[in-house]
């Protein structure tokens, strides 16, 4: 009796389902993903056999007579990944719930057996969204058809994804949910149109900005599938004599890698100045977390260590930098993995305090890229592999000066010459299953905006293949696009730098104490999400958080100034 109960409220579900799309973005069924077909299906009596036509096959085995064969109903928000993946044996699909020995329905995570797999989704919205997070009170007042209270107009998903949504949010409102077809989605990650996407974590592109539902996304280095409001159990109800193993979820944090990258840093002058007499630590003190929560943390550091360095001079007249040894505590305290070396200051203490640098970063087991011990050293990839995900560093510094190249018998910088070189590095990785990622020590200015120049060096990076270009020499933020397989970021903006207010001449330079923290996510071996930090410089040494006025404000202008250059 339960389960002719059961039955029957999921043939209502999928009746429902079929019934609140609108008829002008209907396809016909045979179109459709064939689990959402199936609940078309079983409103017409002479398709209760399951159809050749719709990719069905009768998988019985011929000792078993009609009476004894299984049957199993998938409901319409099961995902083709997941339906694909499943071993049926013995069992036969079947287009009706109603009669089904077996039923597989997606169920809130609160009402499913442990042992149920999770499938994990994701809120995202176009990348130049500057909107962080939603409360799930807010999208789901969006879904029923709400939308002047969050900002957005609709929601875009594929049908299975609706169909499980709407056991988790409620029935959607043809007004402000939208189904399209798998392949459209990418097309609005870039889009300027005030629109939500929700999408199974394994979609997830870069182009997407994910944004984070009651404080969780599965973008977080903590995110515990369980706790997301996304996410959907599915579950097997009826007679479980001969059901079929489930497969797993789609989301495993030891697959997932997350790499922060960082601008300008260099531990002198006021920036010292203010580590000499608060501690070397402080620097860090309130953006430690996020860049420890991280995986591998990128640090670039322009200065070198040197044992006479003297005591910091917060007026340093001149523009040869060093920095005291025990300054490095600083770059500890930050978690710091990866040391690129694109910095034209290397060796403006000459080569013993490079080497000295080269010797404490291989002390604490730190890798280092874009300069060494020599040319070779220099200009050599570094290898990172993190959970399955393999990541190569490259970098070199095209401006010099000179002094600061590393040779054949000197160490330094490594010189970008004609950029040969780093193409072949590049694509050599790329053969090797690397993901390049490629930082240029570029020329300086404080402007948003790249030269004509840059965005041609940069393009032709990721045209080699390199999945992520940085500009690591900017002391004011640059904008950020998307340019073929690649993330392109031309500036970061300072880190642990002392550009509170910079005048050239009587010409007042704004914005340097503005900055981006990049962090990366990358899983199966792929990039899927760039997610911007925001800090504002104080005290001439402490980044800390934006407040949510001037996050929305340096967002506002960067990507503005982004779309203007992309059109």
């Amino acid at each position: 009796m339960k389960r002719l109960t059961f039955s029957l409220l999921l043939f209502l579900m999928a009746f429902t389902l079929s019934a609140c799309q609108r008829p002008a973005r209907l396809e016909p069924a045979a179109s459709l993903p064939t689990a959402y077909a199936e609940a078309l299906q079983t409103l017409s009596p002479e398709n209760r056999e399951t159809s050749a036509e719709s990719g069905e096959q009768a998988r019985l085995d011929p000792s078993l007579t009609p009476d004894q064969a299984k049957t199993i109903w998938l409901h319409p928000g099961i995902p083709e990944a997941f339906a694909g993946a499943l071993d049926l044996g013995n069992l036969t699909r079947t287009a009706e719930p109603a009669g089904a020995d077996l039923s597989l329905a997606p169920v809130p995570i609160s009402e499913g057996a442990a042992d149920s797999p999770i499938w994990t989704y994701a809120l995202a919205a176009p990348f130049y969204t500057v909107t962080d997070e939603l409360s799930l009170a807010a999208l789901k007042g969006l879904w029923q058809g709400r939308p002047a209270a969050v900002g957005f107009e609709k929601i875009i998903l594929t049908a299975d994804t609706a169909a499980t949504l709407t056991v988790l949010l409620g029935e959607p409102s043809e007004a402000t949910v939208e189904v399209l077809g798998a392949a459209e989605l990418p097309s609005y990650a870039l889009s300027g149109e005030g629109l939500l996407a929700i999408l199974p974590f394994d979609a997830l592109t870069p182009t997407w900005k994910v944004l984070r539902v009651e404080g969780v996304a599965p973008i977080d280095a903590d995110f515990d599938p369980a706790l997301n409001p996304l996410a959907a159990r599915f579950e097997l109800q009826g007679d479980r004599d001969q059901a079929p193993t489930l497969p797993a979820g789609n989301y495993f944090p030891d697959r997932r890698t997350v790499l922060v990258m960082t601008g300008v840093t260099a531990l002198t002058r006021a920036t010292a100045y203010q580590m000499e007499i608060r501690g070397n630590t402080f620097p860090g003190t309130d953006i430690q977390d996020w860049l420890t929560s991280a995986d591998l943390t990128h640090i670039s550091n322009e200065v070198p260590f040197a044992e006479n360095c003297p005591t910091p001079d917060p007026n340093q007249p001149n523009l040869i930098f060093c920095s005291s040894p025990d300054r490095i505590e600083l770059l500890e305290y930050v978690g710091t993995d990866i040391i690129e070396l694109t910095g034209n200051h290397m060796l403006d203490y000459g080569a013993a305090a490079m080497n000295l640098t080269l010797q404490m970063y291989e002390d604490r087991g730190w890798t280092y890229y874009a300069g060494g011990w020599d040319l070779a050293d220099a200009q050599a990839a570094r290898l990172v592999t993190h959970n399955g995900n393999k990541l190569a560093f490259i970098g070199c510094n095209p401006v010099g000066p000179i002094s600061d190249f590393a040779t054949a018998s000197q160490p330094g910088s490594a010189p970008c010459g004609d950029y040969g070189w780093m193409l072949d590095a590049i694509s050599a990785a790329q053969a090797q299953g690397y993901l390049p990622i490629v930082t240029l020590q570029y020329n300086e200015d404080y402007t948003a905006i790249p030269s004509s120049q840059m965005i041609a060096d940069f393009q032709s990076l990721v045209e080699a293949g390199a999945v992520v270009v940085n500009g690591s020499q900017a002391h004011t933020p640059k904008v950020m696009t998307f340019y073929k397989d690649g993330f392109i970021h031309y500036g970061l903006g300072n880190l642990f730098f002392d550009q509170m207010s910079v005048y050239y001449g009587e010409t007042y330079m704004p914005y340097t104490r503005d900055e981006f923290i990049d962090r990366l996510v990358f899983y199966d071996n792929q990039l899927v999400s760039v997610e911007l930090l925001t800090a504002e410089l104080e005290d001439y040494a402490r980044p800390r958080p934006m407040t949510a006025g001037e996050r929305e404000a340096f967002l506002g202008r960067i990507f503005i100034a982004a779309e203007d250059y992309l059109e």
